[in-house]
């Protein structure tokens, strides 16, 4: 038994540093970009339910505007203006000033107000012009550009979207403290030629795992030991509603007599936080690490991927990277497929290929024309049942 542990620690280490020497100096660290014809582009974004959920979105990371920045940011189809006052509270608006369209990521910040850069008009952060230097009568009351809903967690800089501009019925607050105590590490951004729902039901496609999942990214490892996942995801109802955990289960295994390997294993809890936050917690016996992958949707099947990637202080930073490879492995591996796949509302779905439809069913939460979409996934899920 001392001796089956003795080699599957030695086997874990060599694993673990032909891995990091694969990932660093053969695998690379930038995805392969493919070109995409943009008309076609358009024909396949029309078989996807629409392109903006309703939901919390990450504009930039809260370092970007400190006290007196304005930039500007592409999202959900159009461009904001994000500012932050004197009093540290962050404004978002239409980037386009509402007197001559010019655009206010190029003015500056005075007081608490953003100013054009065109005429000087003033905007506070609530979209209201409040000082117009040549007016010598009152500033008109349709004197306005729209402000967005926003709120700070996690150091990112939130907006809130809805299809018809309802308020906010959930919050990110209160989640995550472990933030505070562990130490930032990194953060890497890509844009992706996919929708957001893809990436969703991709927890709830149990069958890819091992078809597309099953390997190390390391090739020699490959020849006597594979990956096997258990897996589980929860729905949550309420006041979660928003919210839904996946549960990843990877054992190493010894591919001749299916064996797991002592102590090389690892858990991955996915927390989906609406449509536009996924949060990672890998927890190994090589360490610990707290991933936040954000998504927010430029244009229809674009969006740009932000991860950023915390851990306990102390962590082992060899570690990290490793982590850091396998998870980013993989989800190259899925990148590849989403952005060439297709959407269809009726898939030919069996019993193992996992809970894709009740997935749709609590997706569809955060769309407004959500009726038959979801009519069609009750019908799909009874029909699963039968087969």
């Amino acid at each position: 038994m001392l001796l089956q542990i003795f080699i599957g620690v030695i086997l874990l280490l060599t694993i673990l540093i032909g891995a990091l020497y694969y990932q660093i100096f053969i695998h690379g660290k930038e995805r392969k970009q493919i070109l995409f014809d943009e008309e076609y582009e358009k024909k396949r974004a029309e078989k996807y339910p629409p392109p903006f959920p309703n939901g919390w979105y990450s504009l930039c990371s809260s370092d970007m505007v400190p006290v007196g920045k304005v930039i500007e940011v592409d999202a959900l189809g159009q461009k904001f203006a994000v500012f932050r006052g004197q009093d540290g509270t962050v404004g978002v608006l239409d980037v386009y000033c509402p007197h001559l369209n010019a655009n206010l990521s190029q003015g500056k910040v005075v007081g608490n107000n953003l100013e054009c850069p065109f005429h000087a008009w003033q905007f506070n952060q609530k979209g209201k012009c409040s000082h117009i230097p040549y007016c010598e009568k009152e500033i008109p009351a349709n004197a306005a550009t729209r402000s967005w809903i926003t709120k700070e967690n996690w150091g990112l800089i939130l907006v809130w979207h809805h299809a018809l501009n309802e308020a906010p019925s959930w919050s990110t607050e209160g989640y995550l403290p472990e933030i505070n105590s562990y130490k930032f590490h990194s953060k890497t951004s890509d844009i992706l030629r996919i929708h957001l729902q893809d990436f969703a039901e991709n927890g709830a496609d149990y069958a890819h795992f091992e078809f597309v999942h099953g390997l190390m990214t390391i090739p020699f490892a490959n020849w006597f030991v594979e990956v096997k996942h258990r897996l589980e995801i929860v729905f949550c109802e309420g006041v979660e509603k928003h919210m839904a955990y996946f549960t990843d289960y990877a054992d190493l295994v010894w591919k001749k007599n299916k064996q797991p390997i002592p102590h090389a294993g690892g858990k991955a809890v996915v927390t989906y936080f609406g449509p536009g936050f996924l949060v990672f917690k890998f927890d190994t016996k090589i360490g610990k690490m707290l991933l936040v992958k954000t998504f927010t949707p430029l244009d229809p099947l674009k969006l740009r991927m932000d991860d950023y990637v915390y851990a306990p202080k102390g962590t082992f930073p060899l570690a990290i990277k490793y982590l850091l490879g396998e998870a980013g492995a993989q989800f190259k591996d899925d990148i590849a497929i989403w952005e060439k796949k297709s959407f269809t509302n009726r898939p030919l779905l069996v019993k193992g290929d996992g809970p894709i439809m009740k997935m749709r069913s609590w997706y569809s939460q955060f769309y407004s024309q959500s009726n038959a979409m979801t009519e069609i996934v009750k019908e799909e899920v009874n029909n699963i049942s039968m087969n």
